[in-house]
């Protein structure tokens, strides 16, 4: 049962962190699902409406206030975890950052990342001290933090392979009981009208042109010679048909406007089966393009490992395959992404050609549909940096098995590509910025170019630092050490730890030290609020005592 109107003014009051008081005002418990809230909530609204309790305003005002939290799933979370004060913080902030769920996964996540980073710092260390011979350990042992990372990503696979059999088997299961319900009925037809080419024009599989006689036959999508009217010709047609067998043609001219009249509808039939073919074809390479998407992470996975293995073998002399061999899981890997930027690419033209058949189709004769300079410009939006990974692989694979004399400089010239790109792109940042006409985005430009700017520096500096040092020692390895050349490979890995650490302890326990900072601000403002200032004397009413 509710409280009374003391009981109400002391739960306003109360502790903003207490995550049951709601629950009290409605008579439920925490665990109670949502059907019993919404009962309660139904019941206690009927005894303390205004209409039937006149005096319970406060009352059915705070009912109101604990249903509308507890009714909504990303509110009772906030309010079971931080209390009403996280609500009311939810309200000004979003509600994003104080939502359980999104806290935990953000907090995961970012202790993930640092442990990860950590495995890293391990992994270089041990690989330089190897390298510059300060131990002579197997490269088994060199990979060891590597190959917890790979277990970790296995067993990852794993649980997302076993979830996702577990949810198509409920949903298999839902949807045979809708069936057997009779739910779940089949027109035949598409969403989209045009789809469905014999109900929207009335025009059969054979090429005859005509309309469904019965309701059947259009739901169906099937033509027979039953359910076919043929079409009625006018008088004026039917003249002209007449004159044209007889050799004799009437003083009239509609025979042009007749032809155009069909052509006409022809041409139209035509650009809406050319579209609706071509969306069929863009399903159809959709549909392919998600079922590899889905597989192409595991197979990634698998093939990294499998080129770690190969690669280990090889450093410690256990096989003497060449580097061709060693190399071909992750060439694998190049060529699985190559099919998936290829799907991707086909989707992106066949939108477009959709797109342009129905400009035709609708008369708008200025779109910019497909052209030379159009695809290309996709293609190279697709697979310019697959070619930079697939060619720099190929000439430190040519190096390595000494196939190519070339100095190491050059080797990596790809490398030097993405640097020039993102200039470039830099330089006209500014433009494209007003290009969007975004009002914010303009007013912002230079805050916005100047974290481009700033991200693009230590980016690029840590990056081509580590590969200036690279090739000065596979240049002269015996001119510089390993842990020189992975210093800023340290310092990157380090800064990443170090942020992905505070930002998992301030989703974690931060919030409650922010909720704690608001509640006692929201405290001090109330308790200013209640007390008043003292009257001074000379303004007092005195009132005298009877004797």
């Amino acid at each position: 049962m509710p409280v009374s109107d003391s009981a109400s003014e002391q739960t306003l009051n109360a502790d903003s962190r207490d995550n049951v008081g709601l629950y009290m005002v409605l008579g439920v418990t925490q665990d109670s699902t949502a059907t019993e809230i919404k009962r309660a909530y139904r019941r206690l609204a009927l005894q303390y409406h205004p209409d039937r309790n006149p005096g319970a305003g406060g009352e059915f005002v705070r009912i109101q206030y604990a249903y509308d939290v507890l009714s909504d799933e990303r509110k009772r979370r906030i309010y079971d975890r931080y209390g009403e004060i996280g609500v009311q913080m939810a309200g000004r902030m979003g509600g994003e950052l104080l939502d359980p769920q999104v806290t935990n996964l953000l907090s995961l996540f970012a202790l993930i990342s640092a442990v990860v980073s950590c495995l890293f710092i391990a992994f270089f260390a041990l690989l330089a001290k190897r390298v510059d011979h300060m131990v002579e350990w197997s490269y088994k042992i060199v990979f060891i933090p590597l190959w917890i990372v790979d277990i970790a990503m296995v067993a990852g696979v794993v649980f997302v392979a076993l979830a996702r059999m577990q949810y198509s088997g409920t949903s298999g299961e839902d949807d045979d009981e809708e069936n057997s319900n009779g739910n779940d009925i089949d027109d035949g037809c598409d969403d989209d009208e045009e789809e469905c080419n014999v109900a929207s024009d009335g025009i059969c599989d054979a090429g005859y042109q005509g309309s469904f006689g019965s309701t059947a036959g259009r739901r169906s999508g099937t033509c027979r010679s039953s359910d076919v009217t043929r079409p009625s010709y006018s008088s004026a047609e039917s003249t002209v048909n007449s004159a044209e067998v007889s050799g004799t043609r009437p003083a009239t001219d509609s025979t042009p406007l007749l032809s155009s009249a069909t052509q006409g509808r022809h041409q139209g039939h035509r650009r809406r089966s050319r579209r609706s073919h071509l969306r069929t074809l863009k399903k159809l390479v959709e549909s392919q393009l998600q079922v590899l998407a889905k597989a192409a992470p595991t197979a990634y996975i698998l093939l990294l490992v499998a080129f770690q293995i190969m690669l280990v073998l090889r450093l410690d002399g256990d096989v003497q395959w060449s580097i061709w061999r060693v190399a071909a899981p992750w060439l694998c890997i190049e060529g699985i992404h190559f099919v998936l930027l290829t799907l991707q690419f086909i989707a992106m033209v066949l939108q477009t050609g959709e797109r342009q058949a129905a400009a035709l189709a609708e008369g708008r004769r200025g779109y910019l549909g497909l052209s030379v300079k159009r695809v290309a410009g996709i293609a190279v939006s697709n697979y310019w940096w697959l070619a930079i990974r697939l060619s720099q692989a190929l000439m430190i694979i040519c190096k390595v098995n000494r196939d190519t004399n070339v100095n190491w400089f050059l080797v990596f010239v790809p490398l030097y590509v993405p640097l020039v790109w993102m200039a470039v792109a830099l330089y006209f940042l500014p433009q494209q910025l007003r290009a969007m006409g975004d009002a914010e985005l303009m007013q912002n430009e230079r805050a916005i170019v100047f974290v481009c700017v700033a991200a693009f520096c230590v980016v690029s500096s840590f990056a081509y630092s580590f590969l200036a040092l690279l090739i000065w020692k596979l240049s002269l390895p015996a001119a510089v050490r390993m842990v020189l050349v992975l210093i800023p490979v340290f310092v990157a890995l380090g800064i990443v730890c170090c942020c992905c650490s505070c930002i998992s302890f301030c989703l974690a326990y931060g919030m409650h030290a922010t909720l704690d900072d608001e509640q006692a601000a929201q405290s001090e403002d109330a308790h200013r609020v209640r007390v008043r200032a003292p009257v001074p004397a000379n303004r007092r009413i005195n009132v005298a005592q009877p004797q």
